[in-house]
């Protein structure tokens, strides 16, 4: 298939099943949003419930939109939670030496963003599949977070402790104005550039695209920059959320919440199809499902396994949809 027959169909336009996949989502908010409203007690505030949503889904989201780019090249980056980890070794390692405020920000978001462009650069270099090399990142970059804590501060206790309000303003006052900054520019971005429709163009045909002249490996490394730059913003609300920040646990998990809630916006996990916007109505229908288990009394343990299975459920009847249509077109 041509290129541009590719960036055609993908230029400003949805497919009839991801247009539905976001009307079922947008509707899910609604029923969830309902639930919660159901279930709250006397003296709690639905408005509230709304207010904190913003700035509780505002990590994941932000990082959503990064991983979004990537997996439209039909790659994938499990490695962003230990990225996250070293982030917040560098911005507490900042912190303990007494740095302003504005420089451990800097230094925090920098070292995401380029950790994902340095896996991006390595996938190029090595030409091994994304996921391996990401896989490996996973437990590498933990490592890293935890050498660079116990390096820089004698006797590390195994955390660092984050005191003053100054160093908490993205994650706690600023974080719904970062996210609806992120979003405006990921949704702007897709419907008017045409990078990403390249990006979904590698994800649909390798071939064509090299065809057209354009290195499919300069488009990958492409998108893991900017996934980068998403990923370096979500690091800095994460990390600036919490007041103490222990490398060997931090954002244990993120991941799979944020990869969760990229495939249940619609974006194919094998590359080609998507949007920033499905991925937006995603990470909000699972902070609602969490949410409303919360408001229902389900235990603490059951929360993490109802998620878990809404995830889990959500990726893999993608994959094996996606899947048969591909072995469908194959026989076509």
């Amino acid at each position: 298939m041509p290129l541009s027959v590719l960036l055609r169909a993908s230029h400003g336009r949805l497919s009839r099943s991801l247009g539905q996949r976001l009307l079922l989502l947008a509707l899910g908010i609604v029923v969830l949003l309902g639930l919660i409203g159901i279930c709250l007690k006397p003296g709690s505030s639905f408005a509230e419930v709304l207010k904190r949503a913003g700035p509780n889904v505002a990590p994941t989201l932000i990082a959503g939109l990064g991983m979004t780019c990537i997996i439209y090249t039909g790659a994938i980056d499990l490695s962003i939670a230990s990225i996250v980890a070293v982030a917040g070794s560098v911005f507490g390692i900042a912190v303990h030496r007494g740095l302003p405020p504005s420089i451990c920000f800097f230094a925090c978001s920098l070292t995401a963003a380029g950790l994902s462009t340095f896996n991006g650069w390595t996938i190029r270099a090595t030409r091994l599949p994304p996921i391996i090399v990401t896989l490996a990142g996973l437990a590498l970059y933990r490592g890293l977070a935890l050498i660079l804590a116990d390096s820089a501060v004698p006797s590390f206790p195994g955390y660092f402790s984050i005191p003053g309000e100054a160093l908490h303003l993205p994650g706690k006052v600023y974080p719904g104005w970062l996210l609806l900054g992120a979003v405006l520019v990921a949704v702007g971005w897709e419907w008017s550039a045409r990078t990403p429709r390249i990006w979904q163009a590698l994800g649909s045909n390798e071939e064509a695209v090299r065809l057209a002249g354009i290195a499919p490996s300069r488009v990958l490394q492409s998108a893991f920059l900017v996934g980068g730059l998403f990923l370096g913003l979500a690091s800095l609300i994460y990390v600036t959320r919490v007041t103490s920040i222990e490398p060997s646990r931090l954002a244990l998990g993120f991941e799979l919440s944020v990869i969760g809630a990229v495939v249940l916006g619609g974006t194919n996990i094998f590359g080609g199809e998507g949007s920033f916007l499905g991925t937006i109505l995603g990470a909000f229908f699972l902070h609602f499902v969490g949410e409303a288990l919360i408001f229902a009394d389900i235990s603490a343990y059951w929360q993490e396994v109802i998620t878990g299975m809404v995830i889990l459920s959500v990726i893999g009847a993608d994959c094996a949809m996606h899947r048969k249509r591909k072995r469908m077109e194959e026989l076509a």
